[in-house]
């Protein structure tokens, strides 16, 4: 199990870093909060010091009752938990492709295409010939143009189970290679060795002339390619949550009533599959996320402080009440309107786009000491995890250390090589004298 933990520095920056892996017998929700309880222990930090935990959606983790978010939020309900918004994007895409049955049949069509065209190597030469041959007929022609990393030469790519991103690259290579593959499926259909072939390509070709298969393509080219820069932004480190919920919703539209094709296709359709991600996404937040995000938005810098509502600051203040106690929040009421007034004054705040960099301007500009609970408060907020984005990366280094020439190495030896892996940016402070004045005084070795 790999642990990060999220902080704000001393110069109001958002930090995640990798504290270690620990080795665990199983991953039962109580066996992983034990281990976490023992690294939190080892480096003087606690439970009672949480305010926020983030996971992707295991039951064993996200469970009501027995889940490790709840055995957490026994000992400290402040704890909030925040399921993984690029794991939630995942979810809502697969659902979609589950739930409505165009979307559903769009991609067994293009799944089979892939194993059709891809069947053989027969096949792959000849789709990769034509291919070559396209492009040189559009390099000669001037249709084309040349520069590096132009022109590559490219398949059908096949798309992950788990990882639906994976899915926008099929897509991309079927539009790229669309004319190439046709020419395939036409060899198939004509000279295929099982008359099952034949059909299966006949099928596909019948598929292809149809609107529907033009229109599903072009939907769910765009709605993936924009889930797909979505999930990309939502994994970066420094990302607050009021940034990343501001990415996921998407406003509501108009309905037409008339029973046309173009009802058909825009209503029943493109409204309903995008109707379908607004449910899933709503569904997917609990009513503690949604409270906290709601009053969250009124620390909002963009605008000139446009959602800034003192009322809702001071409720999400309550929320916290092992930092705010009865006094503090007294102060805290008036810290806040004299902190926005201060601020929608002041130029250097007039141009925010979001709490991470009022969080770094606070402290450069010294306002962090002059309305200490109003940066407690914005911390709080800030600290809040958003994707499990650097867990993952943290584990996947795992695969460059334990190889199968290495596959002894200790669990103590393995944590402290990935953190040397991971961390290189606070091992750049380490002075090479330092490391070796610590060898020298260690006992003798053969």
């Amino acid at each position: 199990m790999a642990i990060v933990l999220r902080y704000v520095d001393s110069l109001g920056f958002v930090k995640e870093r990798f504290i270690g892996i620990v080795h665990v017998k199983d991953t039962s929700s109580l066996t992983l909060k034990n281990a976490i309880n023992e690294v939190l222990t080892s480096n003087k930090l606690s439970f009672s010091q949480i305010r926020g935990q983030g996971y992707d959606g295991a039951s064993n983790m996200r469970g009501e009752f027995n889940g490790l978010k709840a055995l957490i939020l026994q000992e400290n309900d402040t704890a909030f938990y925040v399921h993984c918004f690029a794991h939630q994007l995942q979810l809502v895409v697969v659902a979609v492709a589950k739930k409505d049955d165009g979307v559903s049949d769009f991609f067994e069509q293009i799944s089979l295409v892939v194993n059709v065209v891809c069947a053989s190597c027969k096949r792959k030469d000849l789709l990769r010939e034509q291919a070559r041959e396209r492009v040189q007929k559009g390099l000669c022609s001037g249709d084309l143009e040349t520069g590096r990393g132009l022109n590559q030469e490219t398949t059908l790519v096949r798309a992950g189970e788990t990882r639906w991103g994976s899915h926008f690259n099929t897509l991309t290579s079927l539009m790229k290679l669309f004319a190439d593959v046709l020419v395939v499926l036409d060899f198939v259909k004509e000279e295929g060795g099982t008359l099952a072939n034949r059909q299966q390509a006949s099928g596909i070709l019948a598929y292809f002339k149809s609107y529907e298969f033009v229109f599903y393509l072009h939907t769910m080219y765009d709605i993936l390619h924009l889930t797909g820069t979505l999930s990309k932004q939502l994994q970066r480190k420094d990302l607050d949550i009021l940034e990343a919920a501001s990415m996921l919703y998407i406003g509501a539209r108009n309905r037409r009533t008339t029973k046309t094709n173009r009802f058909h296709f825009e209503v029943e359709i493109f409204n309903t599959v995008v109707d379908m991600q607004l449910t899933e996404y709503r569904d997917r937040f609990s009513e503690t996320s949604t409270q906290l995000l709601k009053y969250m938005a009124a620390l909002s810098p963009c605008d000139s402080f446009a959602q800034f509502d003192k009322s809702k600051l001071l409720k999400l203040g309550k929320l916290y009440k092992y930092d705010f106690d009865d006094s503090d929040m007294i102060d805290l009421e008036g810290q806040l309107e004299i902190f926005y007034h201060s601020c929608i004054k002041d130029e250097r705040f007039t141009s925010l786009k979001g709490i991470s960099d009022l969080s770094r301007l606070m402290v450069s500009t010294g306002k962090h000491r002059s309305y200490p609970l109003v940066y407690k408060l914005l911390k709080l907020a800030v600290i809040l995890p958003v994707a499990t984005a650097s867990v993952e990366r943290c584990f996947l280094k795992l695969k460059l250390l334990k190889t199968d020439l290495r596959n002894k190495i200790g669990d103590e030896f393995l944590n402290d090589t990935l953190l040397c892996n991971v961390e290189t940016e606070a091992l750049t402070k380490v002075e090479d004298e330092k490391v070796m004045e610590r060898f020298q005084k260690m006992y003798a070795r053969r």
